[in-house]
């Protein structure tokens, strides 16, 4: 199956790498729409993706008439971009029963024991290889992907180019860490109350933060297993405001993966007093046209032969022109 996680989730992940560290500072109620400076709308936003609360996150994250048609468009956006068939159903089904179902993690670790044992005998040499073609396929679709900005494909680049060198130290053989990995896989796909696709694609907004919610914090989890410590990064980030105008205000982020530094700028606007991301919100409200297409106005007929042609326009007169989005 092509798409079985809607595009969304890629998103929020991807963001999730981006932002936050705590501050002593006045905290206003969690999901309380914008930030009262630039630097607290990108604190508060990734506070609220740190700890899995993505319902507060989006209602934060946007003014309050674009999150209602966020959730209000919700059923189209989590809908799948293709009919789902057989073959991709009982897939998705078998998956969610050997992850689900009673003693999954000791029937997982059972069948996976074995190529852990072959793993460490055979491939575990070639994992600088291996890696090594994840690393350039990764890059080539960050490349490519077209919903990422150019600061967002920066900052995933660096990310990933980070990452490949660890993967290559990691005791993925490990029999012990592989049983705990199991388990956290097993409990967070019960969590994430994953039934059949059908079922995935029809949750409303609610039921899609919540399981949303359950993957990553089952993710965090698996990679805390493998000693990559995801929170240890948020707590690393800092914010400066580099530029302020007065309605429009870019900041640098900086944070460390792995003990390695990165940085990253966003840009925000000031609307109604509150603070948001730029390229979020724009991303909402252009999927919002999309998925929302205005009418098409019906063009009214020709005029029969016989009618007289209306009098000549005077070349002088004013042209009115109409601005579309």
């Amino acid at each position: 199956m092509k798409r079985i996680i809607p595009k969304a989730w890629v998103l929020v992940s991807a963001l999730a790498l981006i932002l936050v560290a705590g501050c002593n500072r006045h905290k206003e109620a969690p999901g309380t729409p914008g930030g009262g400076s630039p630097e607290d709308a990108v604190r508060d936003s990734l506070e609220l993706i740190r700890d899995g609360k993505f319902d507060m996150f989006w209602q934060h994250a946007l003014p309050p008439a674009d999150f209602a048609a966020l959730k209000a468009d919700w059923p189209k956006r989590n809908a799948a971009e293709e009919p789902i068939n057989d073959d991709d159903r009982a897939k998705f089904a078998n998956g969610v029963k050997r992850l689900t179902e009673p003693d999954a993690e000791k029937k997982l670790y059972a069948d996976l024991r074995p190529t852990l044992v072959r793993f460490d005998r055979e491939y575990k040499e070639q994992m600088p290889l291996v890696t090594g073609v994840a690393q350039s396929m990764a890059l080539t679709a960050i490349d490519q992907a077209k919903d990422l900005t150019i600061p967002q494909k920066r900052q995933l680049r660096e990310a990933v180019n980070v990452i490949a060198p660890w993967a290559q130290t990691v005791p993925w053989g490990d029999q012990d860490k592989a049983k705990q990995a199991v388990a956290v896989l097993a409990d967070t796909a019960r969590k994430a109350h994953l039934t059949t696709p059908e079922a995935l694609h029809s949750m409303d907004f609610a039921q899609s933060m919540a399981s949303y919610s359950a993957m990553w914090l089952g993710l965090k989890n698996l990679f805390n297993v493998y000693g990559l410590s995801l929170d240890k990064t948020f707590e690393s980030i800092s914010i400066d405001t580099l530029e302020n105008t007065g309605g429009t205000a870019h900041v640098k982020i900086t944070y460390t993966l792995l003990d390695k530094p990165i940085q990253t700028d966003a840009t925000l606007v000031l609307l109604d007093g509150r603070w948001y991301d730029s390229d979020l919100l724009q991303s909402v409200r252009n999927q919002h046209v999309k998925l929302n297409p205005a009418p098409a106005t019906s063009v009214p007929p020709p005029a029969p032969a016989t009618t007289a042609a209306p009098p000549p326009r005077d070349p002088t007169a004013p042209v009115a022109a109409a601005k579309t989005r």
